[in-house]
């Protein structure tokens, strides 16, 4: 075996410009990439972002418990003495008038500024850069929210939020929103269960929220570890890339004729796949944290986890170059297995949160980006950075254990038999 690794290791050391580029290349992006988030917060962590929202209000509230009643018994069939001791009920959470108290408090203040305007003049500003985004209460929102809640039905009408283009302001925007609306449904929800009795419908608060963690989690270390675990990947690619110069060069034939065991290859290559990502990935974060300091005053337990935890998706990936290995010696087109690698690390990538912040995904986006390699690799270090604590991070560490063994498992399984190889 170690004949098997030696040469896996050094057919790609041998490519200085492969090796520059998984080496050098996520430094320089994490640099890059610190320096244009860095206006963002400041190093007292006080508020520097100065949100532009507008707010369009379509919906008249005077007629809200007419325009309930009447659903309730035309609609789902209420009588009318109790439909109308129903509405008026209901009538107590009044969503718009929450949602402007919420945008008006003290701590939301500090994050964002309301206009309110009509949707013409609201468009134009937002299409002229003036405004970040605008925020649209269709009409009949409120008696379409009230009528979801009693009846369980879906509502069909919902607040409408506008942009120019995708930033990071009006994402940040997008994220004040939602929480309020899921703050909303939440006491909605509440109601129902206890039918409204002693239950007052609560405002969110706004601005920042003490989570109780012992270290901050920055966007340098972000970047750090998104960026090093992307071009994991990419060293991943390229280390099952290496068999078609293997076969280029009739190394693969000279294993065959040597009568070794087949297995003994994709083991090498999966060993080999090992040592090149922990040390591609423990080259990033040592040279960026000497660099920037993105871990600054962290114990010897701290350091020992991260060493531990990049060792194990440094397995998980060698599982994925065993799956690579053994679909490229089955295809017969080289270029055309390098392209499948490439879909699949942009793949990845994208959802794992390696090409941008993966918060800036919807939510059953990032759902999905915590079940990639990199993405759990990600949410693993964020709660080792934040809490080390060793027991936040057994359960997402078994289920990386578990794709070590299903992708390994794909791997033997896919694995071409003696002289079946393309």
């Amino acid at each position: 075996m170690r004949s098997f690794i030696k040469k896996d290791l050094l057919i790609f050391l041998r490519d200085w410009k492969e090796l520059l580029t998984v080496l050098l290349l996520p430094i320089v992006l994490v640099v890059v990439l610190n320096f244009a988030f860095a206006g963002l917060f400041d190093s007292d962590d006080e508020v520097t972002m100065d949100l532009q929202l507008a707010v369009v209000n379509q919906d008249n509230e005077s007629e809200v418990l007419g325009q309930l009643k009447e659903r309730l018994v035309h609609d789902a069939a209420f009588e009318e003495q109790e439909a109308k001791a129903v509405a008026e009920a209901a009538g107590e959470i009044q969503p718009v008038q929450l949602l402007s108290d919420y945008l008006e408090s003290d701590e939301v203040k500090e994050w964002v500024t309301v206009h309110h305007l009509e949707e013409k003049a609201a468009a134009e500003k937002v299409k002229e850069g003036d405004l970040d985004g605008m925020l649209i209460i269709p009409q009949g929102y409120t008696a379409d929210s009230l009528y979801a809640n009693i009846t369980g039905e879906p509502p069909t009408s919902s607040l409408i939020y506008k942009i120019e283009e995708e930033t990071t302001t009006s994402s940040a925007l997008q994220q004040f929103i939602q929480g309020f609306i899921e703050q909303l449904n939440y006491q909605f929800a509440i109601q129902e269960i206890t039918d409204g009795t002693g239950i007052e419908a609560a405002l969110p608060n706004g601005g920042l929220e003490d989570i109780g963690t012992a270290y901050d989690f920055t966007m340098t270390q972000y970047f750090t570890i998104a960026l090093g675990a992307l071009f994991a990947l990419f060293v991943v690619a390229t280390v099952a890339m290496k068999t078609g110069v293997e076969i280029r060069d009739h190394i693969f034939n000279r294993i065959l004729l040597a009568n070794s065991h087949p297995m003994r290859f994709l083991i090498g290559k999966m060993a080999a796949a090992v040592c090149l990502i922990v040390l591609q990935i423990l080259f990033v974060l040592l040279v960026s944290h000497f660099m920037m300091g993105v871990f600054p005053d962290r114990s010897f337990v701290f350091w020992v986890g991260i060493l531990l935890m990049v060792v194990l998706l440094a397995f998980v990936l060698s599982g994925l170059a065993a799956i690579y290995t053994a679909v490229l010696l089955r295809m017969t087109s080289i270029d055309a297995a390098n392209g499948i690698f490439m879909l699949a690390t942009l793949l990845f990538g994208t959802l794992g949160g390696g090409f941008f912040p993966i918060y800036m995904l919807p939510d059953w986006l990032q759902q999905i980006g915590v079940w990639t390699p990199n993405g759990l690799f990600l949410a693993i270090l964020t709660e080792w950075i934040q809490f080390e604590n060793p027991s936040t991070i057994v359960r997402p560490s078994m289920f990386m254990i578990g794709f070590f063994f299903l992708f390994t498992f794909i791997g033997l399984a896919l694995f071409p038999k003696r002289g079946k190889a393309q």
